[in-house]
């Protein structure tokens, strides 16, 4: 198996520009149209997050759909109908009049942003470089790690010129002329029609796990990646209120959400560029202990007034973030290995998503039930439980990697 060149290439690029498009025109816009629908249509802003938080949920059955849909069909023809598919949801968005009509376009674009996001995106990279794919993922995350910088400023300006409707159809248009020619460019999946002839070497990695002793491993995962998911989840909805009630200025909550964006981008660099001298699960530690320690932070903020215990938790959460996405890429590949990847993260991803869509919910009746004290010791045992997991396969792997290099060479 030859190691691919530590050189971006412009295929990688083009899925991480995809990717890119995939978030910033399907997750993050509603944060800015939410409102703007609210208010033209004359429904509540609990009504609309409450559709996406549903959609969201609804989503997490699809998951495991589409993840077994790129092991059967390769995930070319799974990002292509996912683009267009996307593209025809914006555009049934742009035209919906009842709440009735919204919430079937919602629900429409979470089943097409399983299809354009990471999971077939990594998919993809995985089937193209096997067991050398985690670099290559790495430059699609530093890409579309950007996702926000790039399309809330870009929707916000199309705001003044046009109304939410209008940026729906801008939007869809991205998905068809951008992203859809860049995933039509995946090679297609090389399918032997001989079973007694191997897949091509490149392709094919058995992972350091036997078939009938993944199931510890797959537990311990399904809870890293869900916790990691939770609190990313609860911190980006609720952040504004959580330091609202620690007595913090919106300006403060501002500036340290801009601060976590760099910060993954900056801790995702760094791991590209230590290639594979820390190995897969030793991202995943490294990821859930540096959430933890943000949110250490956070509750040191309920004592210690000051902006900089705040911007200490906004550079530890954002390198836990950051490193959190490769982890989810590259610990399936090298712990189960690559035949059946869309199906196992695909699995894993609906888990994730369940975790992802209650964390709002939960957060908010903790907060306004609870308090702030205990809703930081809920997202701390959240937290203290995802680096108890992620320390758990950092042992398994290291068996499985030294029981491997005890095996002769057949």
């Amino acid at each position: 198996m030859t190691r691919p060149a530590r050189r971006v290439e412009p295929l990688t690029l083009l899925v991480g520009v995809s990717m890119t498009i995939g978030y910033g025109t399907l997750y993050y816009p509603f944060a800015i149209l939410g409102p703007e629908i609210a208010r033209a249509q004359g429904w509540s802003n609990g009504f609309v997050f409450g559709v996406f938080s549903a959609a969201l949920l609804t989503s997490a059955v699809t998951a495991s759909l589409v993840g077994r849909a790129m092991d059967r069909f390769g995930a070319r023809p799974v990002m292509v109908t996912g683009s267009c598919l996307a593209a025809l949801a914006l555009v049934n968005l742009s035209l919906v009049q009842s709440m009735t009509g919204f919430v079937v376009a919602m629900l429409v674009i979470e089943f097409a942003s399983r299809m354009v996001q990471y999971e077939t995106g990594f998919a993809a990279l995985t089937a193209i470089h096997g067991r050398y794919a985690r670099r290559p993922i790495a430059h699609v995350t530093l890409v579309a790690g950007f996702a926000s910088t790039v399309f809330w400023p870009l929707i916000h300006w199309l705001l003044g010129y046009m109304d939410w409707r209008g940026v729906c159809l801008v939007l869809a248009a991205i998905n068809l002329l951008i992203a859809m020619p860049i995933h039509a460019m995946v090679p297609r999946r090389t399918r032997t029609h001989d079973k007694s002839q191997p897949a091509p070497a490149p392709n094919r990695d058995p992972g350091l796990l036997k078939p009938g002793n993944r199931t510890p491993a797959f537990v311990f995962m399904a809870i890293a990646f869900a916790g990691g998911s939770f609190l990313m989840s609860a911190v980006h909805t609720s952040f504004f209120l959580i330091l609202s009630e620690m007595g913090r200025t919106a300006a403060l909550a501002a500036l340290a959400g801009a601060v976590i964006g760099p910060m993954q981008v900056a801790a995702r660099l760094i791991e590209m560029l230590s290639g594979e001298r820390v190995s897969s699960s030793v991202v995943g530690v490294i990821s859930s202990t540096t959430l933890l320690l943000g949110l250490v932070c956070l509750v040191a903020g309920l004592w210690f007034d000051g902006e900089l215990i705040v911007i200490a938790f906004a550079v530890s959460f954002g390198i836990g973030q950051g490193l959190n996405f490769i982890a989810r890429a590259i610990l399936p590949a090298r712990l189960f290995g690559t035949e059946g990847y869309g199906a196992m993260t695909g699995n894993l991803a609906t888990l994730r998503l369940l975790a992802m869509a209650g964390a709002p919910v939960c957060t908010a009746l903790a907060i306004s039930h609870a308090g702030i004290g205990l809703t930081l010791a809920l997202l701390m045992l959240v937290a203290a439980v995802g680096v108890s997991a992620s320390w758990a396969l950092c042992l398994i792997e290291n068996r499985a990697a030294a029981a491997e290099a005890a095996t002769p060479a057949a």
